[in-house]
């Protein structure tokens, strides 16, 4: 194999080309479904400035190779003989349908190539916070949406997303398609060229392995297949295979947007089931220091569950080496604080671990979360959660990671993750404190890495290790002699069963007391969390015998352990997963294929604006048709017929290499997964396929019309799958993923929020949302209404309103309650002045809401909004808007809605914030519906508020409620003098003065009502006076 590096060597080697300052999160492994401590990759992130938090990035750091073109193409702009606008001549050949130097801008255009610094890097980071590296796309764009004259960009752009159609013979290259994962920046280092990536939140592997509630609607499935086969199309139309497809290439946003990844894959080739034997594992760093840790590991590079299973079963690999291959398989990562790679402890640390005495061993059939709290706490628990449950917190956390690693961790991090305030005396000082200080289980540091002890800190001593051990080195080999003794290898598949397998879920979680409180929203995406690894048993591991202990027990025929090994290894055999048709290599990053796609007449590229002769259309798209482009609404299916009839011609457009080909296998792989919940092929199934052409059992488990699609794309004869380009025209996407794709596809360009709204807004007012019909505009509601999130300046909330209207009219009143509703809420609970929010409180608005979703609706999720808005400090105009609107209300709600939906409110503000727009609401009100009004419905209140006030007034009671008490008797006294100027002066007479007695008298002859209610009483009380 070629030789990786080890993740300190990688740490150390990336500080060493950048700075020190940049952060070091932690190291990506290459091929992803490996579960060794090497990486080729990072994720880091720059030192925070003003209190911004920069963005993370994935450092992809692929080796410099003799006469490789990407080295070459790199290595021309960095050259210290050439300025940085000189242009460079670079590689004209090609394999593919360009040359070499096309395909890679193609593939990065938006890429700063530069010496690699950390200036650099902040300046890649800056570019992408500052929303400007696409602007002029989707300004392009936009200018098309009104009909004004634009660029090339614009056409390009749709071009590249299938607008008009999808043109083989024009491909722009110096736009990115929005589903290629953006290269930022290629910065040149020592033996290394350095892609930067931004960090997606989540990839499709996340998604399978955490969140699969969010794959239950079939429209997210077919939209997110749609946006992965429109990668691919652009990747063919260059003339390359992506070659590594699968669901760890496959970033996605929040909102299922997907960025497919390009050039962060591996650059080995290797067999899956090599293992090195005859050799121990290296990083590649000489002189690494930490070679002697990793030294006895038995793993190969790419997990093989099953032939892992058997080897550790067989004792083959050790405890450690199998218990890595399971973190691996649940998505664990090598120093990620916050889903770290998790062990046992086996030991409490009271005494040397000594096989021939029970005592010392920790209890492997429970949880450490169990041992920590008690039976008797995890009952209690249990029985009286809203949510039943034992387990509040996952088996490692991020806390408990960073205590272990605390003498070696920046103290940034301690104060990020630990406490904010650094106290090195409330860490663990030794090992038996440590175990019984936390609920978490164990790291793998702790069995391999004595460095985990010393403190690089001053004023924390290293962390002492038992008695029993004379250094930490002593203590580490016991400590992991103890994991692979005979007496843990007896009793780890009880901890597997509790940590990955069937003890996670359903009675036997109950059982073990290992319920896990679920997430409260259980279709949002996750990247980290439990995976259930195990339906059934994780069998006993073979301990180990002498010879003649093994020959009688192959003699006896031990029959029976070996049934259920096989049946258990076979149950879980979706853990090797199949995506490649070639399963003996990796290929290479960026292959290009052996044959051009498709014939191009004149590639030669252009010195204006970097295009190409012939990339953009002779003649310009007219703006008003562009909207004639989203297609009739349908109902979201297909007829079994009209696929068939489609699949029946499939001969005419396959694709044009083997390599091409193996795309479209993987595509085909991961759109029955999304179906299944589960891998299509394992190593058994996919080798009996190859041999015998017998489909897998799965397949009559997919949906007829999704088999039929699945069933072309994995053909055996590579020659007989479709086109990706004939797959994106299948009647499987139908014209509500296509028209959604249209519309969405720009708000996900890398630029502000701005033109994302401005865009969004002129399509919409365009028509584009009624074109594609009621419910496309709802799937395409979320990506546009996730944009009015963010504080707005008052330009943009121009955009983001035309853009609300704009839905509101379009969309059904179920869709406006459940997606435009909660996005207004947000802008009416925001305490900041909004320009948006004014606009929204105004009548015209708000009836149009009430109109849609009718009042009801209204009264209970907006309405209350409005009367916040009253309160707690609120803005001049924000208060104002909502003054007027409730006001403006009255007459439509009536005498009983508006007493209790708007003056009941008001009123319990009293005391609380309500500002002097809030008052004058009550006496407006009260002006608009008369002196019976005031009389019957508001005076009564106000007169409860008093006398109420004046009795706590006369109690002992803390001082913030005297202080509300007597702000709540001002703002009663207000509302009375404003109403007293409203109403007849013979009504003043009698229901404030005389009947019942004067309330201003009453507040006076309170001694223990505060100086300023006394004050603002008798300044009314004269004014009152002077006017009866």
């Amino acid at each position: 194999m070629e030789e990786e590096t080890c993740l300190d060597c990688l740490e150390r080697e990336i500080k060493k080309d950048f700075s020190d300052k940049l952060i070091f999160s932690y190291g990506i492994s290459s091929p992803s479904y490996t579960a060794l401590p090497f990486a080729s990759s990072a994720l880091v992130q720059t030192s925070s400035e003003h209190g911004e938090v920069p963005p993370h990035f994935q450092l992809v750091r692929i080796p410099d190779c003799t006469n490789d073109c990407l080295t070459n193409y790199i290595d021309s702009f960095c050259s210290e003989s050439l300025e940085h606008n000189e242009y460079v001549h670079h590689c004209k050949s090609g394999h593919g349908k360009f040359s070499c130097d096309r395909t890679i801008t193609a593939l990065a255009p938006l890429a700063c190539i530069r010496k690699g610094s950390y200036a650099e890097l902040e300046n890649i980071a800056r570019n992408y916070l500052s929303g400007t590296l696409e602007e002029h796309v989707i300004s392009s764009v936009s200018n098309l949406v009104e009909g004004k004259p634009t660029g090339r960009d614009a056409v390009n752009f749709l071009s590249l997303i299938g607008v008009p159609s999808f043109d083989e013979d024009s491909v722009p290259g110096c736009l990115r398609h929005p589903n290629i994962a953006p290269v930022l920046g290629v910065l040149k280092t020592d033996g290394y060229s350095n892609v930067v990536i931004p960090k997606a939140p989540y990839t499709l592997e996340n998604v399978l392995h955490f969140s699969l509630n969010a794959l239950e609607s079939e429209w997210n499935i077919r939209f997110l297949v749609y946006q992965i086969l429109s990668a691919l199309a652009y990747l063919h139309s260059l003339g390359i295979a992506h070659g590594n497809l699968c669901p760890s290439s496959v970033m996605l946003s929040d909102l299922f947007w997907v960025w497919l990844s390009v050039f962060d894959k591996p650059r080995v080739k290797v067999k899956p089931s090599l293992v090195h034997d005859d050799e121990s594992l290296r990083c590649s760093t000489k002189d690494c220091p930490c070679r002697a840790l990793y030294a006895d590991l038995k793993l190969p590079l790419l997990i093989d569950w099953p032939s892992d299973f058997k080897r550790w079963w067989n004792g083959e690999i050790s405890n450690y080496d199998y218990l890595l291959v399971l973190n691996r398989l649940a998505g664990r990562r090598w120093g990620d604080h916050t889903f770290h790679t998790v062990m046992p402890w086996v030991i409490d640390f009271s005494l040397r671990p000594d096989e021939s005495s029970d005592v010392g061993w920790r209890d492997l059939e429970k949880s450490k979360w169990r041992l920590a709290k008690g039976n008797e706490q995890l009952d209690f628990t249990y029985s009286t959660s809203e949510v039943p449950h034992h387990v509040s917190d996952e088996c490692l956390s991020e806390l408990a990671v960073c205590s272990y690693k605390a003498r070696r961790l920046p103290l940034s991090i301690l104060r990020t993750a630990v406490r904010s305030v650094y106290e090195p005396n409330e860490y663990p000082s030794n090992m038996q404190r440590l175990y019984q200080w936390t609920p978490d289980e164990c790291i793998p540091e702790f069995y391999h890495d004595p460095r985990i002890f010393t403190s690089l800190h001053p004023g924390m001593n290293d962390l002492a290790v038992p008695p029993w051990a004379n250094s930490p080195e002593e203590f580490i080999k016991l400590h992991r002699d103890a994991l692979e003794s005979n007496h843990v290898s007896e009793q780890i598949h009880h901890w597997i069963d509790i940590t990955f397998g069937y003890k996670m879920s359903g009675q036997a979680a109950v059982a073990a007391k290992n319920v896990m409180l679920p997430s409260s929203e259980p279709t949002m995406l996750r990247s980290v969390g439990r995976r259930q690894l195990f339906t059934r048993p994780h069998p006993m591991r073979r301990v180990k015998k002498t010879e003649y202990q093994e020959s009688l027990c192959f003699l006896a025929g031990d029959l029976q352990d070996l049934e259920e090994a096989a049946s258990f290894c076979e149950d879980a055999s979706y853990l090797s997963p199949i995506y490649h048709y070639h399963q003996g290599t990796i290929v290479d990053n960026v292959k290009a294929v052996e044959k051009p796609c498709i014939r191009l007449s004149n590639p030669e590229i252009s010195e204006e604006n970097g295009s190409a002769k012939g990339f953009s259309k002779s003649s310009d798209t007219d703006s008003s048709n562009l909207v004639e482009y989203f297609e009739v609404e349908d109902n979201g299916s297909m007829g079994f017929q009209e696929l068939s009839l489609w699949k029946q011609k499939l001969s005419e457009f396959g694709p044009f290499s083997e390599d091409i080909a193996a795309d479209i296998f993987s595509a085909g792989c991961i759109l029955a997964e999304l179906h299944l919940k589960r891998p299509l092929f394992n190593m058994t199934s996919f080798t009996a396929y190859l041999e015998t052409g017998i489909l897998p059992g799965l397949m009559q488990e997919l949906p007829p019309n999704v088999a039929l699609l699945v069933e072309a794309c994995i053909q055996r004869e590579w020659r007989r799958r479709p086109s990706v380009k004939c797959l994106l025209e299948s009647p499987y996407f139908t014209a509500t993923i296509r028209s959604s794709y249209l519309f969405i596809a720009p708000l996900h360009l890398l630029v502000e929020v701005g033109y994302q709204l401005q865009y969004a807004a002129k399509f919409a007012r365009q028509g584009s949302l009624n074109a594609m019909g009621a419910s496309t505009a709802e799937l395409c509601a979320p990506h546009c209404l996730a944009l009015l999130v963010s504080p707005l300046s008052d330009t943009k909330a121009e955009w983001a309103y035309i853009l609300l209207k704009e839905f509101l009219k379009c969309l059904k009143p179920q869709a406006v309650k459940s997606l435009v509703l909660p996005a207004i809420q947000k802008i009416l609970q925001a305490a900041d002045y909004s320009h948006l929010k004014v606009s929204l409180l105004q009548d015209s608005f708000m009836r149009e809401i009430w109109t849609k979703i009718g009042k009801e609706a209204y009264l209970e999720m907006i309405h209350p909004l409005v009367i916040f808005n009253l309160s707690i400090a609120p803005h001049k105009n924000s208060s104002s808007a909502a003054s007027v609107l409730l006001m403006g209300c009255c007459d439509e709600f009536g005498v009983p809605v508006t007493v209790h939906q708007t003056l009941l409110p008001l009123i319990h503000s009293f005391g609380k914030g309500l500002c002097a727009d809030g008052i004058d609401v009550l006496v407006r009100i009260g002006s608009l519906m008369g002196d019976s009004f005031i009389v019957k419905h508001i005076l009564p209140f106000l007169r409860n508020v008093v006398l109420s006030s004046i009795d706590v007034s006369n109690l002992d009671k803390p001082e913030p409620i005297q202080s509300w008490n007597a702000l709540a008797v001002i703002d009663s006294l207000v509302t009375l003098d404003g109403l007293a100027a409203v109403l007849a002066r013979e009504v003043v007479i009698r229901e404030l003065v005389q009947d019942r007695g004067c309330l201003h008298v009453k507040v006076l002859m309170q001694t223990n009502l505060e100086l300023p209610v006394l004050q603002v009483l008798l300044t009314l009380f004269t004014f009152s006076l002077s006017h009866l």
